[in-house]
């Protein structure tokens, strides 16, 4: 009797392994660790290069010409605009603070290597006044003032500037304005002339100008930067940047005075870039 309670039990213990088995908690595999999370903070060099299009806008001035003693041509004024443009190629060094997850701000500086330069053509201004009865045959002057130039944006330019932005994508991609200081060297050179008849007879007068100066204005701008990953080392990032420069003013006279000019050049620049991180 005892043997066979003995074997019941044995047989109710087999039969009820498998849904206690079935009742206890499966553990899966472990998660992978979480990506670590990029930090901005730190110094970086990079190079870019692009395009950049820029104006210069010129007021300029023609003295009254003397014809003779007594007879002068009149004063004429204008302005004009042209643009400099051309392909500029760099280098940049900055450093970055990751003030919190979602807010970077930083320093850079950057010099560009360029050759912008654009040239006016002709701008004619005709004129026509009469002369006194008592210089008849004649009783006209009739003339033309005209004045041709080049201005450039020369071999380099640069800027240093603060930079902001917030972070999306995971922290990897940012977004920022910046906006600093611009200095480069600007050059205006062209010649005026005046040239006519003046009671039947012909005149000619020409005057050259040119003038080149290191100036210093002000630049804003805006761009996107993001992070390469190469296999896992992520010290590598890109950039794209729109940056609009307004280097000032260039004043340049001719060497006989018969012309003054006023040149305010600007510059649109749009340049991609890479940058190497130091951790």
């Amino acid at each position: 009797m005892n043997r066979l309670k003995s074997s019941v039990a044995a047989i109710a213990l087999l039969l009820g392994t498998p849904a206690f088995a079935a009742d206890m908690a499966v553990k899966g595999p472990a998660a992978p660790p979480p990506a670590p999370v990029y930090n901005w903070t730190g110094w970086y060099v990079g190079l870019n290069a692009g395009a950049s299009m820029g104006t210069a806008k010129t007021d300029f001035s023609v003295s009254p010409f003397f014809v003779g003693k007594t007879i002068s041509t009149p004063g004429s004024s204008g302005s004009n605009t042209i643009g400099p443009s051309g392909f500029i190629g760099g280098g940049q060094i900055g450093y970055n603070w990751q003030y919190s997850p979602l807010i970077v701000v930083g320093l850079e500086a950057d010099i560009q290597w360029s050759h912008e330069g654009d040239s006016s053509g002709a701008i004619n201004q005709p004129f026509r006044f009469a002369l006194p009865a008592t210089l008849a045959p004649a009783p006209t002057v009739t003339g033309t003032a005209a004045v041709d130039y080049d201005a450039k944006i020369m071999d380099w330019f640069g800027t240093a500037r603060a930079r902001i932005g917030y972070l999306w994508g995971n922290g990897t991609v940012l977004t920022y304005v910046t906006g600093g200081l611009a200095y480069g060297e600007v050059k205006i050179n062209g010649t005026a002339g005046v040239s006519g008849t003046a009671a039947g007879t012909p005149f000619f007068a020409i005057d050259s100008f040119s003038h080149s100066h290191l100036n210093t204005g002000w630049t804003l701008g805006y761009g996107t930067e993001g992070v390469i990953d190469f296999w896992g080392a992520r010290n590598w990032t890109w950039k794209v940047e729109s940056l609009y420069m307004d280097l000032g003013h260039l004043d340049a006279a001719g060497a006989s005075g018969l012309v003054t000019t006023n040149t305010h050049f600007t510059d649109w620049i749009l340049r991609g870039g890479l940058n190497y991180r130091f951790y």
